[in-house]
């Protein structure tokens, strides 16, 4: 029998190759159903908190998620925004092990972790 962290760790591996929102994905392990009619930035929020809880969600899933949150979201103010950008950079330091010793996180250092890992996952999948 699988454990559950490897079952974890498969459903979150690759997730925005398959089409899926990373967010959306995480928002379901969490809350055992559907996002509806939620934006992205209500999942964000919803999902935050336990972004770094590799038992809530796998690494992998994480790393996409925190990256979707910090990069590519559409917030509906400028307030939201700070708010929920600046947890996720917080989390970041558990999510990336190389971000663990910065005492603050930005977005291009998340970005440059973030592709640093997925060229690692590239070349995994090459091999």
């Amino acid at each position: 029998m699988e454990s559950k962290e490897n079952f974890l760790e498969d459903e979150g591996k690759e997730v925005k190759e398959r089409g899926l929102n990373p967010l959306t994905e995480a928002y379901k392990l969490i809350h055992k159903k559907e996002p509806i009619e939620l934006k992205d930035w209500e999942i964000a929020k919803a999902i935050i908190e336990v972004l770094d809880d590799s038992g809530w969600v796998p690494d992998s899933l994480a790393k996409e998620c925190v990256y979707e949150i910090v990069h590519s979201v559409d917030y509906p103010d400028n307030a939201t925004r700070i708010n929920i950008v600046s947890f996720a950079e917080e989390k970041a330091r558990a999510v990336f092990p190389e971000l663990s010793n910065i005492d603050e996180v930005h977005m291009d250092q998340i970005d440059f972790v973030y592709n640093k890992w997925k060229d690692g996952q590239k070349k995994q999948i090459v091999k």
